[in-house]
Formats: structure tokens, C-alpha cells, sequence
């Protein structure tokens, strides 16, 4: 008998044809159905997107060996849960990190020079309009990176190398080992804020960096920052972040990512200023779902197989 796996959410067919080479597949997406909770009960491996996989699933799933993360954030995966029972968690840092870092730059290129409501102007015949839309270049700008894994080491490189920006880089948790990127490390988050024209966040959600952006940490950048996340949208107190944009202390913000998603359309950012919001989207290219897909199922066969899979979030369940 076949391993059953649960993919509840919308794979790329690489991923979906890579497993059902060994497993059988339950996708209820491809009939047009919704996922029920009831489906991870009796799989051997789920593959997750933002799918929650709770306590109360892990108790109920007789069978559940791993979990993987199509992507990199696990925070809709309760992971010592999972360790506790002794299920794997695998997940795909490698396979999102550029588009993702295409997306920060993108967004931060947009802040600069205005482009969605400069965009908006002309579709509704507000040409004349024009001068309303100064913007800033990117060169001789300093660039605050606060995360400098994959993603964020990505950013700084194309910010340094690409715009000829100054780059100012914190993380806490970065390993002596770990690649330097082109940006000069500087040793708290206070020593970052006050000196950067732009903000771009790369940092998982985790009880040290929920809220890390507050009312405080906004009050300590230079008048005029923009602010770019493309994280986990907790990181950010976005009440207060709403609240500074109302005030004009900050020159605007670019989020895709947000506390609770979706973001419901009577939230303060939807009617913030100078404030660009994306729908979550800066891993979804072709490319990267691509990757994120087939690395998922590679991780899952790898533990259905008995084998150490390259990226395990709780290796000590492989032991």
C-alpha cells in the first residue's frame, strides 16, 4: 500500500507529479473541492502552505509521519507539537529566496517613485497631475536590512551592487560561519533605525520579534523612512504603523504581508497614506513554485523513504 499524501493547497504539477511516483495523492483542489481537516487523519505526509496544522490535527492523525512547508515561514505549523509526537518538519529556504528579494526591491523601487498612485493618476485621467509624483532615487540612499538569511543577504547584495545604496545590516541570530553579505553589520536594531532611508524586514515570526517594529522603534527612524516587510506581517504593530503614516512621520510603506490575512478592506493601512499593499504574493513566480513544490515533495519522500531530508525544521525527531 501506497503512503497517502494531503495537499490541501495548490501545488505546482512538478511537486504533485513528483510524488505520485511513490504515494498516492489527495488534492482536493484539483476536483474543485475545499480541504477538510478530516483528510489529514489518515495521510502519512501533508504538504502545507498556509494550512494550519494545530495540536488538535497532529492528535488526531494516526499515520502522520512529516510535514512539509511549501516555503519557509512554519509559524502555521506547530512544531513542538509535532516533535513531540515525533513527526518530521521539512521546509524549502532555498527555493524562494530570490523572488522574494525581487519583491522587497520591487516594492521598494515603487515607494520611491510613487508608481501605483502615479499608475492610478493616468488610468483616471489625472495626467496633469504629474508633479505630485517626485520621487527618490535609490542611489546614495542608506538601505536598513534587519534579517541578513537568505533573503535578506539577497536584498542587500542587489541593493549595494544593483543602486549603489549604503547598506546597514542587523541579526541577532546570524552564525559566525554564515555568508557575509555586502552590508556592514551594526550590533542592535536601535543602532539601524535611526540611520536609514529605508527599511526592508527579513526576519521569521517568533516571540522575539513579534511587534519588533513598534510605536517606539517607528518613533526612533529618520523622518521620511519607508518601510518594506515581506516576512510575517506580525512583526510589525501595524496600529502603529497606521498611525505614523497618518502623522507623516514616515514616507510611506510597502506590506505583503500582514497580521491576519487576508486583510480585511476597513483595516487602517487600506486607508493609510502613501502605503502599497500586495496580497502575499512575493514567492508566487513560476520559478519559485516550481522549486518550492518538487523541495517539498523531495523532503517528504525522503522521510517516508528513510531518508535524512536536507532541510529538516526538527532534526532531532530524525535521530
Amino acid at each position: 500500500m501506497k503512503p497517502i499524501v494531503f495537499v490541501p493547497e495548490r501545488i505546482a504539477s512538478a511537486g504533485i507529479e513528483l510524488l505520485g511516483a511513490e504515494c498516492d495523492v489527495i488534492a482536493p483542489w484539483l476536483k474543485e473541492r475545499e480541504p477538510e481537516v478530516a483528510m489529514v487523519y489518515e495521510a502519512d505526509a501533508v504538504i502545507v502552505r498556509l494550512f494550519r496544522i494545530g495540536a488538535a490535527e497532529l492528535a488526531g492523525s494516526r499515520r502522520l509521519k512529516v510535514i512539509a512547508k511549501h516555503g519557509v515561514g512554519v509559524d502555521n505549523i506547530d512544531v513542538e507539537a509535532a516533535t513531540a509526537r515525533k513527526v518530521a518538519v521539512v521546509f524549502t529556504p532555498d527555493a524562494n529566496s530570490n523572488a522574494v528579494a525581487e519583491h522587497a526591491v520591487a516594492l521598494m523601487l515603487a515607494l520611491a517613485r510613487q508608481i501605483a498612485p502615479a499608475a492610478e493618476a493616468v488610468r483616471d485621467g489625472r495626467f496633469h497631475e504629474r508633479g505630485r509624483f517626485q520621487g527618490v532615487e535609490l542611489a546614495g540612499k542608506t538601505l536598513g536590512v534587519v534579517g541578513l538569511g537568505r533573503i535578506g543577504a539577497r536584498v542587500a547584495e542587489i541593493a549595494a551592487k544593483g543602486f549603489g545604496m549604503r547598506v546597514l545590516g542587523y541579526d541577532l541570530m546570524l552564525t559566525a560561519g554564515a555568508p557575509r553579505p555586502p552590508a556592514q553589520r551594526v550590533d542592535s536594531q536601535d543602532a539601524l533605525l535611526g540611520e536609514v532611508d529605508f527599511l526592508s524586514l527579513h526576519v521569521p515570526l517568533s516571540r522575539e520579534t513579534f511587534h519588533m517594529i513598534s510605536a517606539e522603534a517607528l518613533a526612533r527612524l529618520k523622518p521620511g523612512c519607508r518601510i518594506i516587510n515581506t516576512s510575517r506581517g506580525a512583526v510589525i504593530d501595524e496600529s502603529a504603523l497606521a498611525a505614523a503614516l497618518q502623522a507623516g512621520t514616515l514616507a510611506g510603506a510597502a506590506l505583503d504581508v500582514f497580521e491576519a490575512e487576508p486583510l480585511l478592506p476597513d483595516h487602517p493601512l487600506c486607508r493609510a497614506p502613501n502605503t502599497l499593499l500586495t496580497p502575499h504574493i512575493s514567492s508566487s513566480t513560476e520559478e519559485a513554485l516550481e522549486r518550492m513544490a518538487t523541495d517539498a515533495a523531495a523532503g517528504v519522500l525522503d522521510v517516508l523513504g528513510g531518508r535524512r531530508p536536507k532541510f529538516p525544521v526538527n532534526p532531532e525527531v530524525l535521530a
